[in-house]
C-alpha cells in the first residue's frame, strides 16, 4: 500500500494553513515534552500520545477550552523566553487580533489598537514586564493562542461516520485500529502486548473482535460504502490515484486523530481494492495484472498489437494514463501500439512484421528485433514457424497476408505435377525465375540434384531413391564401433549462437534422412532434428548440448547416433584427449572407439580397420592409404608410422 496519492493529496486546499495538523506541528515547542510527563493527565494509556493526533481532532467541543488552557499552561511556566510568533506560528499567520477575543481588561493592557505583529515579537517574560499582565491575564493570551493555532477542520460525510466511529472506541481499541487494522505494516500481536501491557493471547482477542465491530460498521455506513465505491469503479482493473483523487476531492479529506486519509482508510477496509505504488488496483497487484493481460489479449491482432488508442478506450482511461500505466506493467510499446507477446523471438518478429504491413528482409526484421538476435537465429525462427512465409527469394511476410514463396525444388515438385511428371529444363527455367526472384543456375542445380534428374534437357522425378554422394569409407570424421555411428566435429561460433548446420552426406544415408524425408531423434536433452533443406542434409540446433557441456569454439566432438529400442538416439560427446603409447592404439582412440584402451593388441588393427568401413582383415597399410584418402593424414600417419 503507497503512503500518498500523488497529486491528488497536493491539490488539496488548505483551511488555516492545513487542516490536520498534529499539536507537534502547530506547537513546535511541545516536542520537548513527548517523553513524558502526561501534560493532560495522569490516565493516559500512552503519555502524550495526542501531540501526533490532528490538533483539536476528537475533542469535544465542552473541553477544548480546558485542553487548550492545559496546554498554554505548560508554554507559560516553561518556555517563557520564546517569542509568541515562534511558538505560535500558524496563529500569527492565520489569525487577526480580533481572533483572539480576549478580555477587555487584557486587551487595554496590550494596547487598544492590538497590534498582532507587536504581539509576536514579545516573550512571556516581556509580557509579565508589563503594566496590568498578571498570572492570568498570561494564562487567557496563550490559552486564545493555543486555541487559535488549531485549524479548522470541516470533515465530509463520510469523514464523519468514520470519526464518529473512532471517537467511540476506547483508547486500547483505537491503539488496535491503527496499530493492526489500518496500518501499512501491522505491528505484530506480540509488539502489540508490550505496548498494552497485555498477553498475546488477549491482543489476539480484542484484534478479531475490533475487526468484527469495524467490518459491520463499514457495511452499514452508506457514506463510507458511496466513497469506497467510487474508488472501486476506478479500479478496473487499474488506475492513477492521484486522477482518481483529484475527481473525488472527498477521498483526500483527513481523519481526524488518525494521521491519515479516507482514501488511506477504505483501501484497509474494502477488499475490493488496493493501493500499489501510487496505482490504485484491482482486488490486488497480481489480479489487476492479470485483468490488464486478459483486457489486451481480447483486443490484440494475431499477432499481438494493440493500438494504443484501443488500449485506452478498453481500459476507460486517459491516453498519458494508459501509456504511464502500460510502461509500469513492463509493456513494450512501439509507434503508437503495446506488444502484448514479444518474450519469445517468434512473437517479435511476428510484431515487426505486423507493425510494417509489407514483407521485410531478415536484416531488416533483424534490425528491428527487441532484444537484439543473430540472423541465424531470425532466419531458424522463421522456417519453424507456420505464422511466416516468404514473399519471394529475399523477402519474408506473414502468411495470413496471403505470402507464398515455395521453396526451389517445391516448385519444381509442383509444376512437374502440373505438367503431367516430365518438363523441359528451359520451360522450367523460364517459369521458376518469372514469378520470382530466383537466379537460374539454382533452377538448374535444383533440377538435377535430390528427388529431381535432368537427361537429355528434360526433368524428370528420379525414379530410384536418393544414393549419397560418397560413401562412409570415404567420409572424413565418420567412424563406426558396432552400430554405434559416430562424426567427428568442431564446435565453431554458428554451434553456439544456436544456427543449424549441414551433415555429410554419407551420414545423412546412415540416419536415414533425405529429399521429404526429415527425421527426428530421440537424445538427453529432448528431440534432435535432422532436416533436408534444398540439396542437403541439415542437423538442427545443439546449442542446448554447447551449453549442457560448456563448450568453446574449437572444441572437438562427436555427433553420436546410437540405436535404441524406439530408434536412433543422438548424443553430443566431447573428444577425450588421446594418450600416448601404442600409435595404432591412439588412432583408434581418435575415432571415439569405447574399448580402445583395453582391447588386446592383436584386435586393435581390426577395429580400426572396421571403424572407418574397411574389412577387418584390411592390413594396416590399406587402413593408411584410406584414411589418408579420406584426408586424415595425422591418423593415417600414426599408422602407417
Amino acid at each position: 500500500m503507497s503512503g500518498s496519492p500523488g497529486a491528488a493529496e497536493k491539490a488539496q486546499p488548505l483551511p488555516r494553513v492545513a487542516a490536520g495538523r498534529s499539536w507537534l506541528e502547530i506547537l513546535p515547542w511541545l516536542s520537548a515534552h513527548r517523553a513524558g510527563p502526561s501534560l493532560l493527565g495522569e490516565n493516559e494509556l500512552i503519555p502524550n500520545a495526542w501531540m501526533s493526533t490532528p490538533a483539536g481532532a476528537g475533542v469535544p467541543p465542552e473541553f477544548l477550552g480546558e485542553v487548550c488552557r492545559r496546554i498554554a499552561a505548560v508554554f507559560v511556566a516553561r518556555h517563557r523566553d520564546m517569542e509568541l510568533a515562534a511558538a505560535f506560528p500558524f496563529a500569527f499567520a492565520t489569525a487577526d487580533f480580533g481572533d483572539l477575543a480576549l478580555s477587555a481588561k487584557v486587551r487595554i493592557a496590550l494596547g487598544e489598537d492590538g497590534d498582532l505583529a507587536a504581539l509576536g515579537a514579545q516573550t512571556v517574560r516581556d509580557l509579565a514586564a508589563e503594566p496590568g499582565i498578571g498570572p492570568a491575564a498570561l494564562a487567557e493570551i496563550g490559552a486564545a493562542l493555543v486555541r487559535c493555532s488549531i485549524p479548522v477542520h470541516s470533515a465530509t460525510p463520510a469523514v464523519a461516520e468514520f470519526e464518529a466511529f473512532v471517537a467511540g472506541l476506547s483508547d486500547r481499541d483505537r491503539f488496535l485500529l491503527t496499530a493492526r487494522i489500518l496500518a501499512v505494516k501491522p505491528m505484530t500481536l506480540i509488539s502489540c502486548g508490550i505496548e498494552l501491557g497485555i498477553s498475546r493471547e488477549r491482543v489476539n482477542q480484542l484484534d478479531s473482535r475490533l475487526r468484527v465491530q469495524v467490518r459491520t460498521m463499514f457495511r452499514a455506513s452508506r457514506e463510507l460504502q458511496r466513497a469506497a465505491d467510487v474508488l472501486a469503479a476506478a479500479a478496473r482493473p487499474m488506475a492513477a490515484l492521484a486522477r482518481v483523487c483529484a475527481a473525488d476531492p472527498d477521498l483526500t479529506g483527513p481523519v481526524a486523530g488518525l494521521d491519515l486519509r479516507l482514501w488511506q482508510v477504505l483501501i484497509r477496509l474494502d477488499d475490493r481494492i488496493d493501493v500499489i505504488d501510487d496505482w490504485l488496483v484491482e482486488t490486488s497487484a497480481e489480479a489487476a495484472r492479470q485483468r490488464v493481460r486478459k483486457l489486451l489479449t481480447a483486443a490484440a491482432s494475431p499477432e499481438g498489437l494493440v493500438e494504443m488508442t484501443a488500449a485506452a478506450a478498453t481500459f476507460e482511461l486517459p491516453l498519458d494514463e494508459t501509456e504511464r500505466l502500460l510502461a509500469y506493467l513492463g509493456y513494450r510499446v512501439v509507434e503508437r501500439h503495446v506488444l502484448t507477446r514479444s518474450a519469445s523471438v517468434h512473437d517479435a518478429i511476428a510484431a515487426v512484421l505486423a507493425l510494417s504491413g509489407e514483407p521485410l528482409t531478415v536484416a531488416e526484421i533483424q534490425a528491428a528485433v527487441v532484444p537484439a538476435r543473430s540472423v541465424s537465429s531470425i532466419r531458424n525462427a522463421m522456417v519453424a514457424d507456420d505464422r511466416f512465409g516468404k514473399a519471394d527469394r529475399t523477402r519474408w511476410g506473414l502468411t495470413r497476408w496471403g505470402t507464398r514463396y515455395v521453396p526451389i525444388h517445391r516448385q519444381i515438385g509442383e509444376i512437374l505435377d502440373a505438367n503431367g511428371g516430365r518438363i523441359e529444363l528451359e520451360e522450367l527455367v523460364r517459369q521458376v525465375t518469372r514469378n520470382f526472384d530466383v537466379r537460374e543456375v539454382s533452377v538448374r542445380t535444383y533440377a538435377a540434384t535430390g528427388e529431381y534428374v535432368t537427361n537429355a534437357g528434360v526433368v524428370t522425378r528420379r525414379e530410384r531413391s536418393y544414393a549419397p554422394r560418397k560413401s562412409p569409407a570415404k567420409t572424413r570424421g565418420l567412424y563406426r564401433e558396432g552400430e554405434v555411428v559416430r562424426w567427428r566435429t568442431t564446435i565453431a561460433a554458428a554451434h553456439l549462437k544456436g544456427s543449424a548446420f549441414n551433415l555429410p552426406s554419407a551420414l545423412a544415408g546412415l540416419v536415414g534422412v533425405g529429399p521429404n524425408h526429415p527425421v527426428e531423434l530421440a537424445s538427453r536433452l529432448g528431440p534432435q532434428a535432422v532436416l533436408w533443406v534444398s540439396v542437403q542434409a541439415r542437423c538442427g540446433t545443439i546449442k542446448r548440448f554447447t551449453d549442457d557441456l560448456g563448450l568453446s569454439a574449437g572444441d572437438e566432438v562427436f555427433l553420436e547416433f546410437t540405436p535404441g529400442a524406439s530408434g536412433l538416439r543422438f548424443d553430443v560427446v566431447p573428444v577425450a584427449a588421446v594418450g600416448s603409447g601404442d600409435k595404432v592404439r591412439r588412432a583408434l582412440a581418435a575415432t571415439g572407439h569405447s574399448q580402445a584402451a583395453r582391447l588386446p593388441k592383436g584386435q586393435v588393427g581390426a577395429a580400426l580397420a572396421e571403424a572407418i568401413w574397411l574389412p577387418a582383415a584390411t592390413d594396416l597399410r590399406g587402413v593408411g592409404e584410406a584414411l589418408r584418402a579420406r584426408g586424415e593424414t595425422g591418423l593415417a600417419d600414426l599408422v602407417t608410422g
